[in-house]
């Protein structure tokens, strides 16, 4: 008990020389919390520390809980992120973020108080992981109904766009679709598709499917009556790369198995080459099931 008790301090004491730095003048002019790269990269460490030992559906326990420049990061991403939303991602995607995941800008969900209402909605749970999961993981949480989560923060030098898919990305970004039955019923189909085909070894089939998830759940776009609209979770919640899929429509593709198989691709280092716009939210789940079932 005194040695985790010890390096509790120690830990505690590395987090406080970088939560002390004040505002850096740059940070203080475009009106972001001060959360650099070191800080990041140490709270991260603390946090997935935490998150190993926490079970489906529940909070991990952090040693001092969110840090006041955490919670700041949360309020501020989680501000830019709901006004581009409101803006440029679709109405199903806006109602399940206001009324099915219901988050406030000044509270950092609480994960067992989400999967409450998730599981009460859907049949789903949030999972608390400690890192980006790969393929093989990832399709085996979707089999069994729990979306997994980080609890880190990107940096503020990130806060556009991250490579390293934050507490923002999948709480922001990948839970309330959750919360719109089709793609509810399509993410399980993810899952169990994704499973069988890790079992029965056949590695290209899956990265084919990889390649379709990434095309709809991560990079998606939707046609609406105000003209095309985002629902995938990493062009919404990478404010940056929302902008660009909205004013370059000469990379919209249809979303049609071909093309996604042609001109698709897993890259998370760089904005998409192509978005691939369906003509419906639900239609969108269906071209997915379908897909999945000639697999």
């Amino acid at each position: 008990m005194q040695k985790v008790a010890a390096l509790n301090a120690v830990q505690m004491l590395r987090c406080f020389k970088y939560a002390c730095v004040r505002l850096t003048s740059c940070t203080a002019r475009l009106g972001l919390p001060y959360y650099p790269l070191e800080l990041a990269l140490e709270r991260k460490r603390v946090i997935n520390d935490a998150v190993v030992t926490t079970k489906p559906g529940q909070s991990p326990a952090i040693p001092m809980g969110f840090l006041p420049e955490e919670r700041m990061m949360w309020k501020a991403l989680f501000t830019r992120v709901e006004a581009g939303a409101r803006e440029h991602a679709c109405a199903e995607f806006n109602h399940a973020l206001a009324s099915g995941a219901g988050y406030s800008p000044d509270k950092i969900p609480d994960l067992r108080d989400l999967s409450d209402r998730l599981r009460e909605a859907a049949g789903w749970e949030v999972r608390a992981v400690s890192r980006s999961v790969c393929p093989k993981d990832f399709f085996a949480f979707l089999e069994h109904r729990q979306m997994p989560v980080t609890q880190y923060f990107r940096p503020h030098t990130k806060f556009d766009f991250t490579d390293d898919p934050d507490c923002i990305h999948e709480l922001v970004g990948h839970v309330p679709v959750l919360f719109i039955p089709s793609w509810a019923k399509m993410s399980e189909s993810f899952g169990r598709t994704g499973s069988r085909l890790v079992r029965e070894g056949k590695d290209e089939v899956l990265e084919q499917l990889t390649v379709m998830y990434f095309a709809i759940v991560e990079k998606g776009l939707v046609r609406a009556p105000s003209g095309v609209k985002a629902i995938g979770a990493s062009v919404i919640t990478g404010t940056g790369e929302l902008v660009h899929a909205m004013r370059h429509p000469e990379k919209h593709l249809p979303l049609e198995t071909e093309l996604v198989l042609k001109h698709g691709s897993t890259d998370e280092e760089n904005y998409m080459e192509y978005f691939f716009v369906g003509d419906s939210v639900d239609s969108m789940a269906e071209t997915a099931e379908k897909f999945m079932e000639s697999l």
